[in-house]
């Protein structure tokens, strides 16, 4: 893959997460938006995978390693919480033959490895995006600078929103939380700015002008006789025509 390919995937990358950010916000008023936003993160990662073909970059590599897990550590611990929830109600309002303290204690051994799971996910994925923006502090060379800063800054505000989501039960930090995310996302995909048809940069061209090669002498000193006037080699010492002497 040339470097050309490279930046198309990143374009790639870029573009996807443009349409991330706008589900996240269309995500407000309807939780499928959100499910959408997930499926093109994971397109998303797969530009990236591409890419890392090329570059073989570990700080890359452990993005994508990092946020999947997160990804799934964050899912199995919303199962797992919402499990313990319903035998917890379940217990309050459906008469049961299991004693009250297993059944108590099975719920909350179960949302508390819920809760468990979901910040040690939130955990991985604030250190995907803290791997990623080092990414590109390392590899500024690839990037327009412009791009470069804008791509670390929205890895900045992705790291920092995921963690105040994180916190949704003191509503105001979630809000926030959401805000950062969202400028995160919209900072990040300035990457499909990155032009698809870069090509290196050639080289300026030089015309080669030909060097001045001097003038033989005996072939620019054409002397005549002085006693006839007849054209003289340059050679002899009289006059081919009359004889004369040559000085």
């Amino acid at each position: 893959m040339s470097n050309i390919a490279v930046r198309k995937e990143f374009h790639d990358f870029g573009k996807y997460i443009q349409v991330v950010a706008i589900l996240t916000i269309v995500s407000i008023t309807t939780g499928i938006a959100g499910f959408v936003a997930m499926i093109f993160i994971f397109i998303a990662m797969g530009s990236l995978k591409r890419a890392n073909y090329t570059l073989n970059n570990s700080s890359l590599h452990v993005f994508r390693s990092k946020y999947i897990r997160g990804f799934i550590l964050r899912i199995c611990g919303m199962v797992v919480l919402i499990i313990g929830g319903v035998n917890l109600a379940l217990f309050f309002f459906i008469p049961t033959s299991i004693p009250i303290y297993i059944s108590l204690s099975v719920s909350i051994i179960l949302m508390i490895s819920g809760i468990v799971f979901i910040y040690v996910g939130v955990a991985a994925e604030m250190k995907a995006w803290k791997n990623l923006k080092i990414f590109f502090e390392n590899n500024l060379k690839i990037f327009p600078a412009n791009i470069s800063e804008e791509a670390i800054n929205g890895c900045n505000k992705l790291k920092t929103g995921t963690l105040l989501i994180s916190l949704w039960f003191l509503i105001v930090p979630a809000i926030i939380g959401f805000i950062y995310q969202v400028k995160g996302y919209f900072k990040l995909a300035t990457l499909n700015k990155l032009s698809t048809n870069d090509a290196p940069e050639s080289p300026k061209l030089q015309t080669a002008l030909p060097k001045h090669q001097p003038v033989n002498n005996l072939e620019q000193k054409i002397n005549f006789c002085p006693n006839c006037g007849a054209k003289l080699s340059v050679l002899g010492k009289f006059c081919a025509l009359c004889g004369s002497e040559i000085n």
